[in-house]
């Protein structure tokens, strides 16, 4: 699992540079990006969310490297909601270039919270996991609620 993590590291890494200089050449290559983002961190929300659930077993080891994961994954989508990425054939509502300074809250809320949930799972303890994870999917569905068809 760490090289998952070394590789996403890199890769998010190498395309920040580019996206650094001339974020993304066209609309969608932004939205692919985004989506790519929100499906990797999907993904991860849901191992963990299973293990704390007890649907598979609990691994503190596991749940860590999920929780780092998620924790990098919810700085990243951000920027690939620019000008021009309001298209048909996504999930995203048009209120997020609409109410941008509401929907900046809610990123900022989910990058502010994963960081809890990693120090959670650091201390390999089911309860402090289960309380900030809640929190977490929390602050996901509200963000899902108002800006995600």
């Amino acid at each position: 699992m760490k090289n998952v993590l070394r590789s996403i590291v890199v890769a998010s890494l190498l395309a920040s540079a580019g996206a650094a200089h001339a974020e993304f050449a066209k609309p969608a290559q932004a939205v692919h990006y985004r989506k790519s983002v929100f499906y990797v961190m999907g993904h991860h929300t849901a191992i963990l969310g299973a293990m704390l659930e007890g649907r598979i077993p609990f691994n503190a080891q596991r749940a860590l490297s999920e929780a780092q994961i998620i924790e990098f994954m919810s700085h990243l989508p951000w920027r690939a909601f620019g000008p021009g990425t309001d298209v048909r054939g996504t999930d995203a509502k048009s209120s997020i270039w609409h109410e941008r300074q509401r929907f900046q809250v809610d990123a900022q809320d989910l990058e502010q919270l994963t960081p809890k949930l990693t120090a959670a799972a650091q201390t390999g303890q089911l309860n402090p996991m289960r309380v900030v994870f809640g929190q977490t999917v929390k602050t996901c569905k509200s963000c899902h609620d108002s800006f995600r068809n």
